[in-house]
Formats: C-alpha cells, sequence, structure tokens
C-alpha cells in the first residue's frame, strides 16, 4: 500500500489556496457533507491507486480557534497534502477510475461526527481572573402585610380562604362520588353533610393537635376513659364525623373513566401549584439559599417511592426543596420518576435546578447545593443567569480539571484552578479528600471555629457552604418534633398534610423576623386555638331551604332541567330523589348549580 499522501506523479499543479470559513459553513459541511458543491467538486480527476483510501489524505486538526479548508475545483486536486478536515472526510476517492480520479460518494454508512458544545471547553487558570461582581438589591421581606399581629394571622397568611374553599369544593365532590359508587346503603358516606370553611378549619386544628398530643390510635382521642379524656375533641367534632372527612378529603378532580392521569402527582399537584405560588407572592428570600432533598415517610406501594439512606425517613417521597438557612422553605418540587420533561442533553438534576431556581435568576441569588448537583457546567450555566452557586463536588462529574482531581495532597492542604469566566474548582484535604466549586469565592483559606471551640483553618468557600446549606436539615428537625401524619392507604393524603405542617413551620419564621420571637410550641398551641374556634357550632348546619342532603341517583334516562331551562337540550341518567319533583340534572356543574338556586 502507497503510504505518500495523495497521487503520485503530478508536479505541474497550481498552488492551492485557502479560505477561511464561518462556523455556520463548518456546520453546513458537516451536517451535509454530499451537497456543498462550494468546497467540493465531484467531478474532479484525481484518484488513488488501488488499496488506497481517503483516510490517507486526511489530517486532523484538534484545535478549537480556526478551521482551515482547502478549495478543491477542477484540476486543482493534484497536491491534497495541505486540506484540512475537522473530523473524518465523508468523500472518498472512486478505486474504479484510477486514471482520471474522480471523486465519488462513499460505499459505506457514514455518521456526521458529533460536535461538542463549546460551552464545554473550559480553559483553566491558576490564578483567578479579574471579573466584575454580581450585586444583589432585592428588597429582601414580607411583600405583603399580615391583617394583623397574631400567629393565627401569619397563618393565613399562607393559607387563605382561597385554599380552603378549594379544599371544600372538592372535597365534597369527591364524597358525592363515593356515595354513588357505594357498596352498600348502609355504608357511613350515607351520612355525609356537606362541609364549610369554618368546619374545616376545625378538622385541620384537631388534626394539626393530634401532632401535639400523641395517641396510639385515632379513636383514643374521643375516649373518656379517665386515661384519656380529651374534651377538646369531643367538644368541637364527633369521631365519626371526623373520620368520615378524612375519608372524603380530597385535592382535585379526578379524571373520567378512561381518561388518562394528567400526571402521577395530579392528586396534590394543585396544591404544590398553591404552595409555591404563595410563598413567591409573599416573601422576597434573602440572597444565599440552600438546595437539597427532603424524605415524606411512605412504606406503601407506590411506583415513585424512594431510598435514601442517610435521611430519617429512609422510605417515601422525595421533595426537592429550596430553603433558607433558618429554615424557611421557598419552593417545593415532588420527584415522580416521570420524567424532566426537556431537551435531551439536559440532566435531571440541571432540569431540578431551573426549575426551582427560575423566579430568583439574574438578581444575584448565591446558591448552594451538594455534590449531587454541581458541575462545571451547571456553575456557567448559572453564572450566565447572574447567580452563583457553591458547593461539593464529585470527582467523577464531566469537564473537571484533572490536575485538580489526582492531585495528592498532605493534610490541610489545599489546590484550586479558575476558569475564564470566574469558576474555581478547589480540593482540600481534612481527613480525607475533598473536592469543591464556586463561582463566587476565591481559593483563600480562612480560620474558622467549630461547635467544640476548636479553631481550624479552612477554605473559605467551605467555611461559607457550612455556614448556609442547614436549611433543609433545620425543616425537617422543626418537622419531627409534632408530626401529624398518620397511617392511610392514599399516599396524596400525606403529602397533602405535610405541605399544611411546613406552613405552620413556615409562618413563625416569619413571625420571629417581623414581630418578636416565640417558640414552635407555643405558636402551633395559638394557631390550633385559633383555627378549633372557627366554629362555634360543631354540628354542621344545613341550608335552611333544605331539609336533607341531596345525592344524585342513577336512572335508565331523563332530560336535565337545568340544561332545559338554558334552551339545550341534555339527556342524563342522573336524578335527585329528595326533590319534589325528581328532576333529572347533569352531574357537573348542573346538579350543583341547580340546588344553589333552589
Amino acid at each position: 500500500m502507497n503510504n505518500k499522501s495523495g497521487p503520485s506523479g503530478i508536479s505541474n499543479s497550481p498552488p492551492i489556496k485557502k479560505k477561511r470559513l464561518t462556523d455556520q459553513e463548518i456546520f453546513n459541511l458537516i451536517e451535509n457533507p454530499l451537497s456543498s458543491d462550494e468546497d467540493f467538486d465531484l467531478s474532479s480527476d484525481t484518484d488513488l491507486g488501488e488499496g488506497d483510501s481517503a483516510d490517507d489524505d486526511v489530517e486532523i486538526d484538534n484545535g478549537v480557534d480556526d478551521v482551515v479548508y482547502d478549495d478543491i475545483g477542477d484540476n486543482n486536486v493534484n497536491d491534497l497534502e495541505d486540506a484540512v478536515i475537522e473530523e473524518v472526510s465523508p468523500l472518498r476517492l472512486d478505486e474504479e477510475n484510477s486514471e482520471t480520479g474522480t471523486l465519488s460518494p462513499p460505499r459505506f454508512d457514514y455518521s456526521p461526527p458529533t460536535i461538542r458544545d463549546p460551552t464545554t471547553n473550559y480553559t483553566w487558570l491558576e490564578n483567578s481572573p479579574n471579573l466584575d461582581t454580581i450585586d444583589f438589591n432585592e428588597s429582601v421581606g414580607l411583600k405583603i402585610n399580615p391583617e394583623g399581629d397574631q400567629p393565627i394571622d401569619f397563618f393565613n397568611l399562607l393559607l387563605t380562604n382561597d385554599f380552603f374553599e378549594f379544599i371544600v369544593r372538592e372535597t365534597n365532590n369527591y364524597a358525592a362520588d363515593l356515595y354513588m359508587n357505594r357498596s352498600s346503603d348502609k355504608s357511613r358516606i350515607t351520612k355525609w353533610i356537606d362541609i364549610d370553611v369554618n368546619e374545616l378549619k376545625v378538622f385541620f386544628g384537631l388534626l394539626l393537635h393530634t401532632g401535639t398530643i400523641k395517641m396510639p390510635k385515632m379513636s383514643d382521642y374521643w375516649k373518656t376513659d379517665e386515661l384519656f379524656n380529651l374534651n377538646c375533641f369531643r367538644e368541637k367534632m364527633s369521631r365519626n364525623r371526623y373520620m368520615l372527612i378524612m375519608r372524603a378529603l380530597h385535592f382535585c378532580k379526578n379524571p373520567e373513566a378512561g381518561e388518562e392521569a394528567p400526571s402521577r402527582i395530579y392528586k396534590v399537584e394543585k396544591v404544590l401549584d398553591y404552595f409555591n405560588k404563595r410563598m413567591h407572592d409573599v416573601y422576597q428570600p434573602c440572597k444565599n439559599l440552600s438546595l437539597d432533598e427532603s424524605m415524606v415517610l411512605w412504606r406503601g406501594r407506590l411506583l415513585f417511592r424512594q431510598y435514601i439512606k442517610n435521611k430519617r425517613h429512609k422510605y417515601g417521597v422525595k421533595l426537592y426543596m429550596l430553603t433558607e438557612n433558618q429554615g424557611l422553605v421557598q419552593q417545593i418540587m415532588i420527584y415522580s420518576g416521570q420524567g424532566t420533561g426537556v431537551l435531551p442533553g439536559i440532566s435531571h438534576t440541571e432540569y431540578v435546578v431551573d426549575k426551582l431556581m427560575h423566579n430568583y435568576y439574574d438578581k444575584g441569588y448565591s446558591l448552594f447545593m451538594d455534590n449531587y448537583y454541581n458541575s462545571v457546567k451547571l456553575a456557567h450555566q448559572l453564572l450566565q443567569r447572574k447567580t452563583y452557586c457553591t458547593g461539593t463536588l464529585r470527582s467523577n462529574r464531566k469537564d473537571n480539571p484533572k490536575e485538580i482531581v489526582k492531585k495528592n495532597l498532605k493534610s490541610g492542604e489545599s489546590v484550586g484552578k479558575y476558569t475564564k469566566d470566574g469558576i474555581c474548582v478547589v480540593k482540600w484535604k481534612d481527613k480525607r479528600d475533598v473536592l469543591c466549586i464556586s463561582s463566587e469565592f476565591k481559593n483563600e483559606m480562612v480560620e474558622t471555629t467549630n461547635r467544640h471551640g476548636q479553631q481550624k483553618i479552612k477554605p473559605l468557600l467551605i467555611s461559607e457552604y457550612n455556614k448556609n446549606m442547614s436549611g433543609i436539615d433545620r425543616q425537617d428537625q422543626m418537622m419531627s418534633y409534632y408530626p401529624a401524619e398518620r397511617k392511610t392507604l392514599r399516599w396524596y393524603k400525606i403529602i397533602a398534610i405535610h405541605f399544611l405542617q411546613i406552613c405552620l413551620i413556615n409562618s413563625p419564621i416569619l413571625y420571629c423576623k417581623n414581630i418578636k420571637k416565640i417558640n414552635l410550641y407555643d405558636y402551633r398551641l395559638s394557631v390550633i386555638k385559633a383555627l378549633l374556634s372557627a366554629n362555634s357550632n360543631p354540628v354542621p348546619r344545613l341550608d335552611p331551604q333544605i331539609s336533607e342532603r341531596h345525592f344524585p341517583i342513577k336512572y335508565i334516562r331523563k332530560r336535565c332541567r337545568l340544561c332545559a331551562s338554558l334552551g339545550k337540550r341534555e339527556e342524563t341518567i342522573y336524578y335527585c330523589n329528595k326533590c319534589d319533583t325528581q328532576p333529572g340534572l347533569c352531574l357537573d356543574p348542573c346538579f350543583e348549580n341547580y340546588h344553589k338556586k333552589i
């Protein structure tokens, strides 16, 4: 085989003219290698001898600044030694016509070369570049003032009457569905009476109080035995009524038969969206935020149940939380295992960070995360949105500087490198190697004092990480003091009650910041007393125009009374047997609207 590049025996050829191509022209050549006649003439008269291939004519250029292509036209292929082509050329010379040297399409399946994302080509520097800092000018604090200065006013600031009315509406609708699908006329759902906002507040007050006073069984709270005898439960609500409301408690409209569920978490999605929107509307967080996972205990069957060994609850539903270092939860995302729904090339952790931080971009916030999220690419993306990030870093992350990762250090030593935009990767040897990353802090050593009063020298970014990464742990700690969750077969009720308790953790933090300091125990009791006093009459009152609860009953077919009054002809299989005329009514929304006009 002739190893010499290009054909031999041709000496009188004009010099090859070179031109520089733009980035767009390079991409067009790579994506459409056989359609660019401006740079390659497919009718040239040069060929290799038998056994030669185009690979012998390719000189690989590994540079990233400029790519130079030879301008090959008719009769200008005498010398291919100077041709500089990125990756492997998709063209080869026709082996059957060695005299004419015609360029022909390849005789093999060709895949265009993969173009590497230019943002991942990082140049690492020994010294930090001089860059301007990103200013944080947000006004931290409440955006909406509460109606008063009592604990219940701050609780109502997060859970408004609109939220309670939403739960009342969905619970009453779900109770109607349970009544229609009851297995027996002796079922307890037949005694259902519509709940209102005041009664729902009493129900939530008793529910939260079960976290203050722990009993092994729910029925123990209503016992009259001298060992129990809690009058507040019996006076505010009967046991059967409490159990019935708990059974019908609901937070969404279930899809109709044959319809596909919109998502795996649709049963609590409205509660989640309400919490995130309300916290964003009510409070502007401070500069330093932390992002981590929290677990809601659930050991039953669930498709997206997770296991995290270092959490207090190892099994359960995983929540991604954005918090302040004092434990104030700002944004929450539930992990459902259903995929991110984003473009390929974006990892799950990048999607989580983007979704939780999208309201706080371009404002100069500092985000602290652990090694599950951090990477050089993510730090670069956040920096482009004027957001700093700091945290630990996994050694096997893509784009890590290899010199730093493989560096052997003695105890107390540190080494770091910087990118051109100021991202710093530091390796520090304490009891073991610690790799960390920051776009805000440099590789500077500072003296710190641990909880035992001992002085220690450590990198600045690790010191700041330890100060600001405690938000999730504080929230989990406060949540563990008075848990109100109970065993149930329905996972979404556990999640909804957990959100209720998060609001009862957030509101005292806001209260302490704006009014005065108060411990969590006293704050909880004050809120519970206010909720229990919302309804002075423990027995639900009926509409004075309705003597009995009206439920839809199945029939063969009737014309809808309400639709007929509106000039529409609609037939339905439901009617109300409690009304005198037993009118036929569509289930949704005619049944409810008809009885509102009674």
